[in-house]
């Protein structure tokens, strides 16, 4: 009798497993097909989605060209004019200076996990809509309780080059295409709890002085000079720490996601896949920095608005002065952003 109730019991739940196990391939079946009927974009127009205004100011030997309305940071403004560069036998080399801006990544801030929006709304890897976000937005644009998470896709696009565009400069990128990460397979950017072992200093960063620090980056990033030795701040976008793909905002689509965006390009400095190239250790070549050079950075919101104006800097609020003033719609609350980058050459030569 004994035998019969175990051998009853161990059907039973090998039945209960079994259909347990059918409901939740369903749900993730479900949750599946769902983020890939909603994964929709548009392909990227480097040459008409990209605003060249953030090109500028250009400086050869101290003198800028078509400044327009966007200034370069303290860092690349004390470029001299005439430097010189180490070499291999000794003997330094005299070269002229520049100062420049180039785009070189496009980043996907997305909530529908895998879905690459700025190709055209291609739906990749399957198995991952548990990791989905759902943003929660607030009228009175305060900090709220609602963790906000997302997904981060990072494109080398170095258009310059593609475009055949400074041919002859040194020391322009020369890299191609290429999807250089996804989030979604990177535990780490998924728990604030995983992410602090990434980044133990967190700690530091959360009391009310270090929070306190950044309302002084705000104001100086409102007036496009972000205090790179605040490097925990993001401006009006808040603190970056932990360096997770969480945001506690409950404020607009684009504060949470600049901010999800900092936070990401912060994390690659530590992790060494992003070089600092701008200030007077990068004259004559780019070099790695684990704590990143946030005046060095623009971000050109292609997506999924195109907006045009004044160059927005890490923690400037690019609503007020740039068209159209609207960020996002319902339903397309993610960011497609190309990334420039400050760049500062001591050039051998100009053909």
């Amino acid at each position: 009798m004994n035998s019969f109730k175990t051998i009853l019991g161990m059907a039973t739940l090998a039945v209960a497993i079994s259909l347990s196990g059918s409901t939740h391939a369903q749900e993730a079946n479900a949750a599946q097909n769902l983020a890939q009927a909603q994964c929709k974009g548009a392909l990227f127009n480097p040459v008409t989605d990209t605003d060249w205004n953030n090109m500028f100011p250009i400086t050869i030997a101290g003198v800028p060209f078509n400044t327009g309305s966007n200034s370069n940071p303290p860092l690349m403004a004390a470029m001299p004019p005439i430097c010189e560069c180490p070499t291999i036998i000794g003997i330094p080399w005299i070269g002229i200076g520049i100062t420049f801006w180039q785009p070189m990544y496009i980043s996907e801030i997305e909530r529908r996990p895998g879905c690459l929006s700025s190709m055209g709304g291609i739906s990749t890897l399957k198995g991952y809509a548990m990791l989905a976000s759902n943003q929660t937005v607030s009228d009175n644009n305060n900090t709220g309780d609602a963790a906000n998470r997302m997904q981060v896709h990072w494109f080398e696009y170095p258009i310059a080059s593609m475009l055949q565009m400074l041919e002859n400069l040194q020391c322009k990128n020369t890299n191609g295409f290429n999807l250089a990460y996804m989030t979604e397979i990177d535990s780490l950017w998924q728990d604030d709890l995983w992410g602090a072992v990434f980044s133990p200093e967190s700690s530091l960063f959360a009391s009310p002085l270090a929070h306190a620090a950044c309302a002084v980056d705000a104001v100086a990033s409102s007036l496009d000079y972000p205090l790179d030795a605040l490097f925990w701040c993001a401006g009006a976008w808040g603190n970056l720490y932990p360096l997770t793909g969480t945001s506690s905002h409950s404020g607009d689509p684009f504060t949470m996601n600049n901010q999800i965006q900092a936070k990401f390009i912060a994390r690659n400095h530590r992790m060494g896949l992003s070089w600092q190239t701008i200030g007077p250790s990068a004259i004559c070549g780019s070099h790695p920095n684990p704590i990143w050079v946030k005046s060095q950075y623009r971000y050109d919101q292609v997506g999924p608005i195109n907006r045009r104006g004044r160059a927005v800097v890490t923690g400037s609020n690019g609503k007020l002065f740039q068209f159209p003033p609207v960020t996002h719609v319902p339903t397309q609350e993610h960011t497609i952003n190309l990334i420039w980058q400050g760049q500062q050459c001591c050039a051998k030569g100009i053909p």
